[in-house]
């Protein structure tokens, strides 16, 4: 089988292994930064330096994410594989919402993105004018497969959406909404 290929980076496998080696990176810096923060022996200067050197880097694997990933999911219409997403929201009374993960589906493989990333896109896609948290999420589902039951000829079956509501320890709900990746396109997020 022929690799789809796209601005020279290789075909979508390769792109994914990418991401993923990306990912593993950003979690490795995230979790030095944790332990140098801990870390009372190391003089402040230092401390600050590192901090500051890590940093950069880190916003920089980051913006290299994104572009391999948009890049990815640009081209997923000219391939065979899967790619979809899945949001995991967690909804508190009317007015707090946390995006508590979103992944990227490629296939049967699965890869959690970078925390900062993906509450950005969880929040892209609900808009700026949330009124009712739980309502904005199945509204924003429900339009999109719409769209998709048209582009998919009927195939919805890269489209769902579970809404649990939680009564104790307090009253909550925990809302997952997989669509298609190629939605992120329609929401740009930037770092």
């Amino acid at each position: 089988m022929a690799g789809v290929k796209s601005r020279g980076i290789g075909d979508t496998h390769q792109q994914f292994r990418s991401l993923q080696a990306i990912v593993n990176h950003i979690r490795s810096q995230e979790m030095f930064l944790q332990v140098l923060d801990r870390e009372d022996t190391i003089p402040d200067m230092a401390k600050r330096l590192s901090r500051e050197a890590i940093t950069g880097e880190l916003k920089s694997n980051k913006r290299l994410f994104l572009d391999f990933f948009y890049n990815m999911i640009a081209l997923s219409g000219e391939t065979d594989r899967i790619q979809d997403v899945e949001f995991k929201y967690v909804v508190i009374g009317q007015d707090i919402m946390e995006v508590d993960r979103c992944l990227l589906w490629y296939d049967d493989l699965e890869l959690q993105m970078p925390f900062e990333i993906g509450e950005k896109f969880g929040k892209a896609v609900l808009g700026d004018q949330i009124v009712n948290i739980v309502d904005t999420i199945t509204d924003f589902y429900k339009k999109a497969e719409a769209r998709f039951d048209r582009e998919l000829d009927g195939n919805l079956e890269r489209c769902s959406l579970l809404v649990l509501e939680e009564h104790y320890p307090q009253s909550a709900f925990h809302i997952t909404v997989r669509l298609p990746a190629i939605i992120l396109n329609d929401f740009p997020v930037s770092l």
